[in-house]
């Protein structure tokens, strides 16, 4: 599979590129692509990042690829990460609104290349702030089920981990999920939480403790007054705030203690990373597990919200249905007032609903892709290698294929004719010829992949008849 991270010199595109390799996610055949802008810092930026990744990782790296403009992204799986971010320092609140405003545009550009000219089948995860924002404007491009907002598996693994550190066990044994807006909006929905080992009855008792007697419909106006709180201790001594997070309740601590990080300057990317290379090993797995993510939604909840963070089940393709059983009052209260505030911002940003039909997942999105499915043109690439001849080689070179759903329709090879490889004196040296079909962005993919092979020493790409 291939990924395209864009923003990738950012702080969190920097941490996501790194957890994919350094987790194993990406094969050496797979290919990276690192997306700048053309302009500023980030184009020289986006070079140095691939020198650096290969510098730290040769031995197990993906292909990286460079990528400087919208229409040249080309991925299984595109990670937005571009955009503007809030401010981080003590003291200092970003304004959302404006936030939003800044970051439409970039959301638009992307999403408008991609439905233009990618596949049909990409499946975009959404990191940039607001979530719900991106989810909405990549959703009317490409798709609903082809887009998910990271936030609410970043808020539900908090939430986990709060749980955890107050029963004093690991985050794996705790189920449950956090959703509605990411953020400060964020739901924790206490009627999903499970915890390994642990009966029904005993579950209700330690979530019974846990909450205190306490119910959501408090949360906002405790958010309201930590935050303050925070504030002034940490104009003081920064430390002190965070002891003053972890003396709040659990579900407060979800919103607080993040929010403090990023206050305090340290930001949230490496937590942000890696709920996003969580959502990209989803992806990766091919089969179908429940997350929780912000989807553009059609009725499957009964609250207001055309973006919301719910559970849903996340598979290759997308995602195919929201899990989400009936809410407690309260949980409900809560995400109906998140549900008004996103689309409150849509309406004011001019973000409409969609007024297509949506497709279902794994069919191509309401904007065809660059070519009908069926109808591909036929393409042939010629491969100089260093050794034709060796064990391997000729799988080596297939396989960029294979793991891109790209059939081979024949394949073809020839020696040098000394055999000696050519001026480097490489033995075996010899061409492979390949035919396959394929739309143009996926042939120039290819042909970019297959240049960046070791192996490899020309790529001559010609469509044929």
């Amino acid at each position: 599979m291939d990924v395209a991270v864009l923003g990738a010199t950012g702080d969190v595109g920097r941490q996501v590129c790194t957890q994919l390799i350094a987790g194993g996610l990406l094969t050496p055949t797979s290919r990276l692509q690192l997306v700048g802008r053309p302009d500023g810092g980030s184009r020289s930026a986006a070079f140095g990042l691939r020198a650096d990744l290969v510098d730290a990782f040769d031995e197990r790296a993906p292909l990286i690829d460079v990528a400087l403009q919208p229409d040249d992204v080309v991925a299984d799986a595109v990670v937005a990460t571009a955009g503007r971010t809030a401010p981080a320092k003590v003291g200092v609140s970003g304004d959302r609104a404006a936030l939003a405003a800044d970051n439409l545009e970039v959301f638009r550009s992307y999403a408008r290349s991609l439905a233009r000219h990618g596949s049909g089948k990409e499946v975009v995860i959404v990191v940039t702030n607001p979530v719900e924002l991106g989810v909405a404007v990549m959703a009317e491009a490409l798709g609903r089920h082809r887009v998910i907002g990271m936030g609410a598996w970043l808020d539900t693994l908090r939430f986990r981990r709060e749980i955890a550190v107050s029963l004093g066990v690991r985050r794996h044994r705790v189920g449950g999920f956090a959703g509605g807006e990411h953020g400060l909006r964020a739901v924790p929905l206490w009627s999903t939480v499970r915890i390994a080992g642990l009966d029904e009855a005993e579950r209700r008792a330690a979530v019974a403790h846990l909450r205190g007697g306490r119910t959501l419909d408090a949360l906002p106006a405790e958010v309201a007054a930590a935050k303050d709180l925070l504030d002034d201790v940490a104009a003081r001594d920064v430390g002190e705030a965070f002891a003053q997070v972890d003396a709040m309740p659990a579900d407060l601590r979800v919103i607080t203690r993040p929010w403090m990080t990023h206050q305090s300057g340290a930001k949230t990317a490496s937590s942000t990373a890696a709920a996003t290379v969580d959502l990209v090993r989803t992806l990766l797995d091919g089969r179908d597990i429940v997350v929780a993510g912000q989807v553009a939604l059609d009725g499957e909840v009964p609250v207001p919200g055309r973006v919301l963070g719910v559970p849903v089940i996340l598979g290759p393709e997308g995602w195919s249905r929201v899990v989400l059983d009936p809410l407690a009052d309260d949980e409900e209260r809560l995400l109906t007032a998140s549900g008004e505030a996103v689309d409150a911002m849509l309406h004011g940003l001019g973000v409409l609903p969609p007024e297509v039909e949506d497709p279902v997942v794994g069919h191509a999105a309401a904007t065809p892709p660059d070519v009908a499915p069926g109808a591909e043109p036929r393409w042939e690439v010629e491969v100089e290698v260093r050794a034709a001849d060796e064990i391997g080689t000729v799988a080596m070179l297939t396989s960029v294929f294979a793991s891109r759903g790209v059939g081979v329709e024949s394949l073809a090879t020839t020696s040098s004719a000394d055999g000696a490889g050519g001026a480097d004196g490489a033995g075996g040296a010899g061409t492979v010829v390949v035919a396959f079909r394929a739309g143009g962005r996926r042939a120039r993919d290819i042909q970019r992949t297959l240049e960046r092979l070791a192996a490899v020493r020309h790529v001559v790409v010609r469509r044929g008849v």
